[in-house]
């Protein structure tokens, strides 16, 4: 069998194919100001949690004065909704810990073993088990393995039976990307813009070819079934190869499919910063915001989703400040010691945005990333596990 490559390590080989390529499927028409409405009944009500996984920071987002790099959520989302300008991650700056803790509204993981179930119930498992509903009820989208256990817990009377569906994208053998890299330099070096695109073309089809894709976090025939076309479509498409984008087709795919009530979709590839290109970083952030975007569309477009749903949308965490002798951008803490972990990495914000929301309010008050949980919890009509983070739900409505 092929050797898998990692996800920092694909990051690194996609980076070349160029930001014409990753960013080719992303354009979209411009949205009408919403109408605000009460929430609907409970039972018809739906959460979707987005993460601007990788870590991004509040300097690049909300703090920017231009706002550059989130025009969608800046222009068009935030003046629907109530936005957290003080979020707080209080523990691990990592980002299964960070995701983990938002999926259960308990700090997870204190340590990096991310192999097994979080300790408590999921929104996914707690869903699923009030309502009674099958698995295709619930999905989580992410970007990396390292977060395949985030569907999922080890909390008694919940775990496997009432756990999330999870889909990861694609990836692609070691030898694939090392020909993708050959194949990349030798273009650059022609000195020819046309020469690179056609390589970045190539490469995009050679990934494809070559890819696979795991169905391990799916609880159903009717889960791999419906992974098994979805792949199979990407795979003979000619758009975009980014992780993110696949992951935003499948969730809108998904959502048209099952209608689920709880989803998740955990974007990663801002987490390209580790290679210390500010350029790729903050385009990576733009294109999150684009897809984040995209998926808030699809609830306005969607009928089962349309004036039901509520979306959270929130960074994992944030990335160490720019200081003499730091790293900045580059990077968020020590994953062993959680050193370096400064108000930069831990001060993030959230976009509460749906039915019954406070459009345009600002909440400044600190607040732990893991109240997300309980907040959709109770939007949705449900009660969180015992000990979680409460809710705040109140200060938007």
């Amino acid at each position: 069998m092929a050797e898998k490559i990692n996800r920092r390590q694909f990051l690194c080989s996609a980076a070349r194919l160029g930001a014409a390529l990753a960013g080719a499927n992303l354009l979209g028409k411009c949205s009408r100001p919403a109408q605000a409405s009460a929430p609907p009944a409970s039972k018809q009500r739906k959460l979707i949690v987005v993460l601007f996984g990788g870590g991004t920071r509040s300097s690049e987002s909300i703090d920017d004065p231009a706002h550059r790099y989130i025009p969608r959520l800046w222009n068009e989302m935030i003046p629907r909704a109530a936005l957290f300008t003080n979020m707080r991650v209080e523990h691990k700056v990592v980002h299964p810990n960070s995701a983990g803790s938002i999926m259960t509204g308990h700090w997870e993981w204190d340590d990096i073993d991310w192999t097994r179930p979080v300790a408590h119930p999921t929104i996914f498992e707690i869903c699923r088990r009030a309502r009674r509903t099958p698995d295709t009820s619930a999905w989580a989208f992410v970007y990396a393995s390292i977060l395949a256990k985030t569907g999922e817990s080890l909390a008694p009377d919940y775990g496997k039976a009432y756990a999330a569906n999870v889909v990861e994208p694609p990836t692609i053998p070691r030898t694939t990307a090392e020909e993708m890299d050959r194949r990349m330099q030798h273009a650059a070096s022609l000195g020819s813009a046309e020469a690179e695109a056609r390589a970045a073309a190539d490469c995009a089809k050679l990934a494809r070819q070559t890819s696979c894709i795991s169905v391990d976090g799916l609880r159903s025939n009717q889960a791999r079934s419906f992974l098994d076309a979805e792949y199979a479509k990407w795979k003979t498409d000619s758009g975009s190869t980014s992780h993110d984008a696949f992951l935003t087709d499948r969730a809108i795919a998904c959502m048209r499919t099952f209608a689920p009530d709880v989803m998740a979709v955990d974007f990663g590839e801002i987490d390209c910063a580790h290679y210390g290109s500010w350029s790729r970083y903050v385009e990576a952030i733009r294109r999150t915001d684009e897809l984040t975007w995209r998926l808030w569309r699809a609830t306005e477009e969607i009928e089962q989703y349309r004036a039901h749903t509520l979306m959270l949308i929130l960074p994992d965490h944030g990335r160490e400040l720019d200081r003499p002798d730091h790293w900045g951008f580059i990077h968020h803490s020590d994953f062993y010691t959680n050193e370096g972990a400064d108000e930069g990495c831990r001060r993030i914000w959230m976009i509460a945005l749906g039915p019954g929301v406070k459009a345009g309010y600002r909440i400044q008050k600190p607040v732990p990333i893991t109240a997300a949980a309980a907040t959709g919890l109770q939007y949705m009509g449900l009660e969180p596990s015992a000990g979680a983070e409460g809710s705040v739900w109140n200060l938007i409505t």
